[in-house]
């Protein structure tokens, strides 16, 4: 009997394992929270760390090359083909570490704030002329931020007359380097600016083609790192880039800051810049 009282004495009630559920919910409440924001910080921290990275690889290209920037799609390569002697066997750079879901893993998914271009050749995603089987990747480029060919190469395409100037074409053309974005989070490879650009209707869509045919700023217009993209600069830094903001960069040679904007519904809480 004494047994049986002493092991009924050291157990636990109901109500005190109540107690205890409730107080471990409190808390998983309180640092889930908390544990999330902390992996979400240190996933943005990685991704400037790999778009430094590029900065040094753009750097080297430029060296080789006269002060060129890449040629891009017209020259038969895209960035991660043209610079790809350059950071062989890290195909991972390409990926911003909020963005890893690759597009062929969800059929009929298209790009969105959190999911990855590629990778070619898998899951019916062909291989474009500018890329090689099993290329993947989360960050864009600024499609101006190129050498364009004014005559491609066959099996691609012509620069028309009236769109050559708008080209940076080499680093050493760039006055206002800090001004100039290269390359950052993006739906797509890239993607080719205008000023009159609409933004995007809802989050993590595009708005449409421009007058050049390209998904424009809509394709850069996602907040995946808590109000923004990452994205470099021609000068080598890195940063955060608020939503609005992407309006007032200086994309190609002939932006205009001056032009109106209607902001969708979706954007208005973010700040003005």
């Amino acid at each position: 009997m004494k047994d049986r009282m002493r092991q009924k004495g050291r157990a636990f009630t109901l109500i005190e394992l109540l107690v205890v559920i409730a107080i471990i919910s409190v808390l998983l409440s309180v640092l889930v929270p908390s544990l999330r924001r902390a992996r979400e910080q240190s996933q943005g921290v990685i991704c400037l760390s790999n778009l430094k990275q590029w900065g040094i690889l753009y750097t080297l290209y430029a060296q080789d090359n006269g002060s060129s920037l890449p040629i891009g799609w017209n020259g038969g390569k895209m960035w991660m083909t043209d610079l790809l002697s350059y950071y062989q066997n890290t195909d991972d750079l390409r990926l911003c570490p909020r963005a890893t879901r690759f597009l062929d893993t969800v059929p009929g998914q298209v790009p969105g704030e959190l999911t990855a271009w590629g990778r070619y050749g898998y899951g019916g995603i062909p291989v474009p002329y500018w890329g090689e089987h099993g290329q993947y990747g989360s960050y864009s480029v600024n499609g101006w931020a190129h050498n364009p060919l004014d005559v491609g190469v066959p099996g691609t395409y012509n620069i028309a007359p009236a769109w050559r100037d708008y080209y940076w074409r080499k680093i050493s053309r760039i006055r206002v380097p800090s001004a100039v974005p290269l390359m950052g989070g993006g739906m797509w490879e890239g993607a080719n600016a205008l000023d009159t650009d609409s933004p995007p209707p809802s989050r993590g869509v595009e708005a449409g083609k421009n007058a050049y045919n390209s998904g424009g700023l809509s394709t850069y217009c996602l907040d995946r790192h808590n109000g923004g993209p990452n994205w470099l600069f021609v000068d080598g830094q890195s940063r955060k880039v608020g939503l609005k903001e992407l309006w007032r960069l200086k994309w190609n040679t002939r932006w205009n800051n001056n032009q109106s904007r209607q902001w969708p519904e979706w954007m208005k809480r973010y700040p003005d810049f």
